[in-house]
């Protein structure tokens, strides 16, 4: 079963549950990561006092690790969440070939 038909580099559903992690040096990332996220934390606890509200979602949220794969219409990219510490996958579209509603309706 092949998860997508546009896309140049397809991939089956068991390739994606099996896929390896790549090898890096996890200390070295770990220790950044956390350096990162006590900054992270600081952000949010200010932004909260201010707003009364979480703040939404930004890239700073992430570590990107590696491209998983590439489609027509963008990228996905493996990415460490700095706060929870889990493996996330990030769709990345650009939006620029997505003029006609066809397009806009098949990616959303």
């Amino acid at each position: 079963m092949r998860l997508s038909r546009a896309s140049s580099a397809k991939r089956t559903v068991s390739e994606i549950v099996d896929f390896k992690f790549p090898h890096f040096e996890i200390s070295c990332v770990n220790e950044q990561i956390m350096i990162e996220r006590e900054k992270l934390i600081k952000y949010n606890k200010r932004y909260f006092e201010r707003h009364k509200q979480m703040p939404t979602t930004i890239l700073d949220f992430y570590k990107f690790v590696q491209l998983i794969g590439k489609g027509a219409f963008g990228k996905v990219t493996l990415a460490i969440h700095k706060l929870t510490g889990r493996y996330v996958a990030i769709k990345a579209i650009d939006k620029t070939y997505m003029q006609d509603s066809y397009s806009r309706q098949k990616v959303l």
